[in-house]
């Protein structure tokens, strides 16, 4: 397997955790690569490395590559699993929850006017490149915004871990407290599945949530499915692609797993300029999210390392996976 983290935080151990942190401290060993961050995390034992991209989607697609492409290791079996933090929509999800994504939509690419130069009936000024207005039809075409990801494999991560409890807190009720309006936002923290919106940009605010919403129904086709935001995974998406045209890869065993390390809008009685200064000086739940990509990407490394020949060659799947229920903060069947 290839565990990708983005984000550290200073140093990659002894100090405030990043996404990599945690797997760096599990497996010490040490191999260079050129084009992550940090040097490659490697357990021989377990035949599992642990990347670390660097922040955004250029640096994410160039790390990738540069591993996939690397003679030193044979990935054309390997399991790739993004296991990384993010903004947490409060419509669908709560702070310290981990989601199971279905698909990627891209937010970088298309056309955009400042809202403020649109006409008065546009609800924003970002619009496909292929269409006129804010989210209209046609659509044209899909390979630059949505990168489905395999949701049988995703579904089987999610059956797997879906029973995992993620530990609560003073610190997360707290946060949630902020968010009385949203009811996904006051529900525990739990293993959920949905679908991101990743780009190069740290954004924030009801309006832009608004739109991200709307953003990823338009090319998903799935309304309310948007749970978490992101930066990196399009570029470890697309760099799989090409790696499997290579024959060096397989892009069906892409997993992204993302935990919720801030809300995407400002709480009660904020604005979003203040509420984004405030998550800029460091993500108000940035411990329980690393902590958690970390218990649920573990057990799936676990059970594809330990059980290696039952998966070399079949990629698992589940049955379908259902959402969060924001009203009972409980999974329906079906």
């Amino acid at each position: 397997m290839v565990v990708v983290t983005a984000f550290e935080v200073g140093k990659v151990t002894g100090d405030t955790a990043g996404e990599f942190q945690n797997w760096a401290d599990a497996i010490p060993t040490e191999l260079p690569l050129v084009g992550g961050d940090h040097p490659l995390r490697y357990d021989a034992k377990r035949q599992v490395l642990v990347l670390n991209t660097g922040i955004g989607t250029n640096r994410a697609a160039t790390a990738t590559m540069a591993l996939g492409s690397d003679p030193r290791f044979d990935l054309t079996h390997a399991y790739w699993m993004i296991a990384a933090i993010a903004g947490v929509n409060p419509n669908a999800g709560a702070v310290g929850s981990a989601a199971w994504i279905g698909d990627l939509v891209d937010t970088d690419y298309g056309y955009a006017i400042d809202p403020r130069e649109a006409p008065a009936d546009w609800p924003a000024g970002i619009f496909a490149r292929d269409s006129k207005r804010p989210y209209g039809q046609p659509r044209g075409e899909t390979k630059y915004n949505l990168f489905p990801l395999n949701k049988g494999l995703r579904d089987w991560a999610y059956a797997l871990t879906a029973h995992m409890p993620l530990p609560d807190s003073p610190v997360l009720a707290k946060i949630r407290a902020g968010y009385p309006k949203y009811a996904a936002a006051q529900c525990a923290p739990a293993v959920v599945v949905g679908d991101e919106a990743t780009g190069q940009t740290f954004w924030h605010g009801k309006l832009m949530n608004d739109h991200t919403e709307r953003w990823v129904a338009y090319w998903t086709g799935r309304p309310a499915s948007f749970v978490m935001t992101g930066m990196e995974d399009t570029g470890v998406a697309h760099a799989l692609q090409v790696l499997q045209g290579q024959g060096k890869a397989d892009a069906t065993r892409l997993l992204v797993l993302r935990t919720g390390s801030n809300y995407t809008v400002q709480p009660e009685g904020s604005d979003a300029a203040s509420s984004l200064s405030a998550e800029a000086m460091g993500l108000s739940a940035l411990k329980p999210s690393v902590d958690a990509a970390y218990h649920i990407g573990s057990a799936v490394v676990a059970e594809i390392t330990d059980h290696w020949p039952r998966y070399r060659s079949v990629v698992p799947s589940g049955q379908p996976a259902p959402m969060l229920d924001p009203a009972t903060c409980k999974k329906p069947a079906g």
